[in-house]
Parts: C-alpha cells; structure tokens; sequence
C-alpha cells in the first residue's frame, strides 16, 4: 500500500463525510477525532480479553486500528504531508537513538 495515496484517498473520504469544513481549525478538530479513536483503540484492547468472544473482540481492536491510522492519514493529506518520507525520517532517528543507548 502507498501511504501518500491512502493519505489522499482518506482526506477525500473526510472530505465527502463533512469533517473538514475549511475553516481554518479543520486540523485541530481532526487531531482531537484521531485522540479520540486512540482512545477506542485502548477500549477496544482493554475489553479484547475479557469477554467470551476472543477473536470478535481482536476484530474491532484491529478495526480501532485501523481508524487511528486512517485519521492521521487524512489529516497528512490535509496538511499536504508526503507521510512516507516523515515516518522513513522518523524511524531512522529512532532506530540512532536505540543504537545511542537513548531509549528507554
């Protein structure tokens, strides 16, 4: 999967959903919906071992998943972000702060 695509294609499903309203906070609003689906992410994690259907509760984590990274993607695409180069950099600095002893 290209990343820059998927960025495109989830700001243009945002866009079609109305949640981009182009009034200058569209970006602070986006990141507050992505912090609310990390938290139905932890939710969903939380409750995936606690009731009698595993595996149906391993899909909606993974369908909470999902939405985190759909909702940053759009929010890239929004921003004009080329987010496979960012999370390439990212990593990188990453991995140098591990081979430092940096990492805790």
């Amino acid at each position: 999967m290209n990343l820059n695509e998927a960025s495109k294609r989830a700001f243009e499903i945002s866009k079609k959903r109305k949640q981009y309203k182009g009034d200058g906070d569209d970006t602070i609003r986006a990141l507050k919906h992505c912090a609310g689906e990390v938290v139905e992410a932890v939710d969903a994690y939380d409750n995936w071992s606690m009731l009698d259907n595993p595996q149906g509760r391993k899909e909606e984590f993974e369908n909470e998943l999902a939405d985190v990274i759909i909702c940053i993607l759009s929010v890239s695409g929004s921003e004009g972000i080329d987010i496979e180069q960012a999370i390439s950099r990212k990593m990188l600095i990453n991995e140098g702060r591990v081979k430092n002893g940096l990492c805790q």
